[in-house]
């Protein structure tokens, strides 16, 4: 039960309280020196228990055997903490199990123990993930402090029966959430100015659900260690297949309430981008039923009916294609195709509706061979890079077409001048549905599916698609495609 696993709030609260000591430059902020209070007692009181824990342990040496149980609690508990159980429905997310073998430590093998196998897990794994220095101390003091609690509070139940267990392992587990939720309310008390109590008692409400869990599994564990610590086993096989199927169920519900999302985002950008044309080729269609307007207005308005009708067929067309990718309906076929002329028709075509003074044109390095493609694969990747470049160009400028030979392959580049893409989204922009402009801030709209489409149909033909961009100074898509040199079935085969 770590601060990260079991109280979801309060890992985000520890890591902004250590980010924030960890920017401070070059005395520490506001907020920063808010938390000392908390932090340099919790991480001296540890480091107190700890030196008293390693004297007790080292006079006398523990035997062989209990040597050898403490070796493997820490072993359990630093697995544990490494790989968290993620519990559908509870607002911690993922729930370490690493707290159940600290409390059975301090059960059977007493407070010092306990605290060495907390410090070393937690601070093991914190090192691991290459945690901000103060937190990795934060974190390990809370689960030292915890654990020896645990210690001492499970020592002064005497006894050995199965009913001393029990009291044990509960009181035992009952100090280490104590300890844990109370440090943790009062960093957050101290970061937000908020009350105690209330603090205290949110804490304790969200995480009921993980700590009820937790502390039954601790008393089995506490009570087969005791009767053999091999039976412990017995009961690791059965969790580790229970958790790894947990792991697996809770990242299959993510993907479906990811599908959610894109079919929530799908319809609001399929219903924005329907709206503008029907409007305007409703308005206009509206407008040629009266007996009242001249040539030269009806002209116009059938210059906007096709043009719009031409832009809602293209977002069809788009949508059908993508869903055609996403189920596998789409096969490219392998032939030899002049990737020089084809480029040469597509730059044609768009330069005949260039708008606000781009410049659209189209150059040949070298000796080109043909590609082992599909023809109309090929252009309609070509056209949609077209596209982007000039509708992200909305203050003109020149989009140059390039086509060269490469080692055993065709580059296709389409570069702009335009707007270009921040350094974090490069990553994401062929992803189905992503927008740069989603809020149409800059009056660039879209569907978010061409890039995706581009980068699926690429992927068919054994070809790769990457886009080099500095924002601001527009961008480059470059995509390679076999040469006839290469196996012409391996893409039919695909």
């Amino acid at each position: 039960m770590t601060q990260g696993e079991l109280l979801c709030a309060s890992k985000s609260l520890v890591s902004r309280a250590t980010t924030q000591m960890g920017r401070s430059s070059p005395g520490p902020s506001a907020a920063a020196a808010r938390l000392l209070p908390v932090l340099v007692p919790v991480v001296a009181g540890a480091v107190v228990v700890l030196g008293a824990a390693l004297w007790k342990l080292a006079h006398p040496l523990p035997p062989i055997d209990s040597a050898t149980g403490i070796l493997a609690l820490l072993v359990i508990a630093t697995v544990a903490e490494a790989f968290p159980v993620p519990i559908e429905g509870v607002s911690a997310g993922r729930t370490s199990l690493a707290s159940v073998f600290i409390v059975a430590g301090a059960v059977i093998y007493g407070w010092a123990p306990a605290t060495l196998i907390a410090v070393a897990a937690m601070a093991t794994v914190e090192l691991a993930r290459r945690r901000r220095v103060s937190r990795v101390f934060y974190n390990t003091a809370l689960y030292g402090l915890a654990a020896a609690s645990a210690g001492l509070t499970a020592g002064a139940v005497v006894g050995s029966s199965l009913a001393s267990l029990i009291v044990a392992t509960l009181l035992a587990w009952t100090a280490f959430y104590i300890v844990n939720v109370t440090l943790l309310a009062a960093i957050r008390m101290r970061a937000e100015d908020e009350a105690m109590v209330r603090v205290w008692r949110s804490f304790v409400i969200s995480t009921a659900a993980p700590a009820t869990i937790l502390v039954s599994f601790a008393v089995l564990v506490v009570v087969l260690w005791d009767r053999s610590p091999l039976l412990i086993l017995a009961l690791l096989c059965p969790l580790a297949v229970i958790a790894l199927h947990e792991r697996w169920l809770h990242a299959a519900l993510g993907r479906l309430r990811e599908l959610d999302r894109l079919k929530n985002e799908f319809m609001a950008i399929v219903s924005h981008e329907l709206r503008t044309p029907l409007a305007s080729v409703y308005g206009a269609a509206m407008t040629l039923q009266r007996s009242d307007v001249d040539d030269s207005v009806r002209e116009s308005l059938h210059a906007i009916v096709y043009r719009e009708s031409a832009r809602l067929a293209h977002l069809v067309d788009q949508v059908l294609w993508a869903s055609r990718l996403e189920a596998g309906r789409v096969q490219a076929s392998s032939e030899r195709v002049d990737g020089v002329r084809l480029a040469s028709e597509v730059v044609d075509s768009a330069g005949a509706h260039l708008e606000n003074g781009v410049a659209l044109e189209l150059r040949k390095a070298g000796e080109v061979c043909p590609v082992a493609a599909d023809a109309e694969k090929v252009r309609h990747v070509l056209a949609n890079l077209v596209e982007n470049a000039v509708k992200y160009s909305p203050e003109g400028g020149r989009i140059e077409v390039a086509v060269e030979p490469a080692a055993s392959c065709v580059r296709f580049s389409v570069r702009d001048e335009g707007l270009g893409i921040p350094d974090d989204e490069q990553e994401r922009i062929f992803e189905k549905f992503h927008r740069l402009d989603p809020h149409l801030t800059r009056g660039v709209g879209g569907t978010g599916l061409g890039l995706y489409i581009c980068r699926e149909l690429v992927r068919q033909m054994h070809g790769e698609i990457w886009v080099v961009s500095t924002e601001g100074r527009g961008s480059t898509f470059t995509f390679e495609l076999p040469d006839v040199s290469a196996d012409l079935g391996a893409v039919g085969a695909h």
